[in-house]
């Protein structure tokens, strides 16, 4: 599981966070990728290699567990399929954005996929 930040120096300071293979295992996912507040401005989940239906899991949190702790967003994504979901108006992390991949619908699952999804998203740190 390889995760990429990108920070770009724009009015809208963009971040593109690129996580190639996004998991759960034991429920840890990835956190804090913007490394503190931001914006959520689109997300889009890449499951072509995998024959289940995915659910990534976001959460308001500096550090995220699922099935532990309570996301605040859960994005399904069919089986072999990609999905891109656009935030409009953005919304807010105010405690960062951390997130985990699972195959189980709702809050309890920890269950990472067979073959992770690729998940890109879109962050801003500034409301404009």
């Amino acid at each position: 599981m390889t995760i990429q930040s990108t920070f770009i120096s724009n009015p809208v300071k963009t971040i593109i966070v690129n996580q190639t293979a996004s998991t759960s295992v034991s429920g840890v996912g990835d956190n804090n990728v913007a490394g503190g507040a931001c914006y959520l401005i689109s997300a889009t989940i890449a499951n072509t290699n995998f024959g289940g239906v995915t659910y990534t899991k976001l959460s308001n949190l500096a550090s995220y567990t699922a099935g532990t702790n309570t996301a605040d967003y859960v994005l399904r994504t069919p089986a072999n399929g990609t999905r891109t979901y656009v935030f409009h108006p953005p919304v807010y992390f105010s405690n960062g954005l951390s997130f985990a991949t699972t195959t189980t619908a709702g809050q309890a699952g920890t269950t990472a996929p067979g073959t992770p999804p690729a998940v890109t998203l879109i962050l801003s740190t500034s409301a404009t």
